[in-house]
C-alpha cells in the first residue's frame, strides 16, 4: 500500500489540492485520505481507491498474478494416483513438495525419485496451456529437479485442446506420451530425456 499511498499523495500535491478538498469529493475524511496516503490504513476497499483516484484525474489498474499453488480437489488427486499405480515400486513418490526457497509457497503436486528427481505437474482440465506452460517453466527453474511431466487428464476436452496447441508446446514439452512412461519390466519407469528438458504426458 506504500507505493500506492505515495501515487496518490504525488498526484494530489501535483494538482495543488488539499488533502480535505480530496475527502470531500471522494466522500472520506482528511484524515482518512491521509491514513491512505501514510500505508497507515487497513481494508482499503478497491472502491475507495476508484473514488480517490478518478478525483485526482488518474485511473485504476487491478490485475492477478501467480502465487501459490491453487486447492487441489479429488478428480486432481485420482489422476496422481493413476498414474501412481503405473510405476515401478522401487521408485520413491511425495506429494505437494515444496520448492527449495525460502517463504516460496509454490509446491511440484508429486515428485518421482528414482533415476534422478522428476517433477509431476498434474491438471485435469486444460484451459489456458501457455499459461500453464509458463508456470511449470518457473518452477522448474527454481525447483532443483532433472525434468518435469506435464500430466493432463486424458478427457475428451482435454485431447482437443492439447491437439489443438501441441506444436506451440513442443519446445518446453518435447515428448509425447507414449515417448515418456518406458514399462519394460522389471526395470523401473524412467523417462526417455535424461536431460533437463520438460515433458507432456495424456492420462487416460
Amino acid at each position: 500500500m506504500s507505493v500506492v499511498g505515495n501515487e496518490l499523495r504525488d498526484a494530489r500535491v501535483g494538482s495543488g489540492l488539499s488533502q480535505a478538498a480530496v475527502g470531500r469529493a471522494a466522500g472520506m475524511s482528511h484524515a482518512q485520505v491521509g491514513r491512505i496516503e501514510r500505508a497507515r490504513i487497513s481494508g482499503v476497499s478497491v472502491d475507495q481507491l476508484c473514488r480517490l483516484s478518478a478525483v485526482l484525474g488518474m485511473e485504476i489498474s487491478v490485475r492477478f498474478y501467480p502465487g501459490s499453488d491453487p486447492l487441489r480437489d479429488a478428480a486432481h488427486a485420482a489422476l496422481l494416483e493413476r498414474l501412481r499405480g503405473r510405476l515401478h515400486p522401487s521408485l520413491g513418490w511425495r506429494l505437494e513438495v515444496p520448492l527449495p526457497i525460502e517463504g516460496d509457497r509454490r509446491a511440484w503436486d508429486a515428485l518421482v525419485v528414482g533415476a534422478g528427481r522428476t517433477a509431476i505437474e498434474a491438471e485435469t482440465r486444460l484451459t489456458d496451456a501457455q499459461a500453464i506452460a509458463r508456470k511449470v517453466s518457473l518452477k522448474k527453474r527454481d525447483g532443483r529437479v532433472d525434468r518435469v511431466v506435464l500430466l493432463i487428464a486424458g478427457t475428451i476436452g482435454n485431447r482437443r485442446a492439447l491437439s489443438a496447441c501441441r506444436e506451440g508446446l513442443r519446445l518446453d514439452f518435447p515428448l509425447d506420451t507414449g515417448e515418456i512412461l518406458v514399462t519394460k519390466k522389471p526395470q523401473p519407469f524412467v523417462p526417455w530425456m535424461p536431460v533437463s528438458f520438460g515433458l507432456a504426458h495424456c492420462w487416460g
